[in-house]
């Protein structure tokens, strides 16, 4: 499998999900504000008192006042009617980009992996170089299976474990997870993220946003960070 380049730690914590943005509109009753003022409008006009009529300059400028709100609101539909529908349109689009990874092997945000062929794939991203990384995996049931202390550099680091447990047994499925604890040369603590990595078998599409299924491990869509090539 190929190496994850170009990741650094600034990079995968100023990304954002995509998330999903929210959307307002705006309804109106079957008569407009401005079909209930000309009503009301006639209604004055008709029982005015004729020693004292309305000012007809006022009622001019009423009226095009309300004109232009009567405007605004059909406008105000419009564009609901239109967010509505790009909103509509972009779940289309995001589902056929989900649709896209099937099959592929991803790289997502997350610290749980399945085991496959033999292997379990992750990336940690530091945000420095560290003298000392302990790398532990544990299982389902939160028992370590696995640990070791390597050095890492700034930006992506690619571990693999092969399924062998501290024991010498050898595990050949199931999902685990990786933690890691890095510190440099002073003894500081360096903070990391985890990536996880897996060939993606199935979809979930009936949510608002789509998950990926990696033999076992459900990923958001927005959760994904790039591809790699299955070897």
């Amino acid at each position: 499998m190929s190496f994850l380049s170009g990741l650094t730690y600034d990079s995968l914590t100023s990304s954002t999900s995509s998330s999903g943005s929210s959307t307002s509109s705006t309804t109106t009753s079957d008569d407009s504000t401005y079909e209930t003022y000309m009503t009301l409008l006639l209604t004055t006009l008709q029982n005015q008192d004729p020693t004292d009529p309305e000012d007809v300059s006022d009622i001019t400028d009423q009226l095009a006042t309300f004109e232009q709100l009567e405007l605004a609101e059909q406008n105000n539909a419009l564009l609901s009617n239109l967010s509505e529908s790009l909103t509509a349109l972009q779940g289309v689009v995001d589902d056929s980009a989900a649709q896209a990874y099937l099959g592929t092997d991803v790289v997502a945000i997350g610290d749980t992996a399945p085991l496959e062929d033999g292997e379990a794939e992750w990336y940690y991203v530091l945000e420095d170089n560290a003298q000392s990384v302990t790398v532990t995996v544990t299982d389902e049931d939160g028992n370590v299976v696995y640990e070791t202390t390597e050095t890492g550099s700034e930006g992506s680091n690619n571990f693999i474990w092969d399924g062998t447990t501290d024991d010498g047994a050898t595990l050949t499925s199931g999902t685990y997870t990786l933690s890691v604890s890095a510190v440099d040369s002073n003894g500081n603590s360096i903070d990391s993220e985890i990536l996880m990595t897996g060939v993606v078998s199935a979809l979930d599409l009936t949510g608002d946003e789509a998950v990926l299924y990696v033999n076992g491990v459900d990923v958001s869509v927005s959760d994904v960070q790039g591809t790699q090539t299955v070897s």
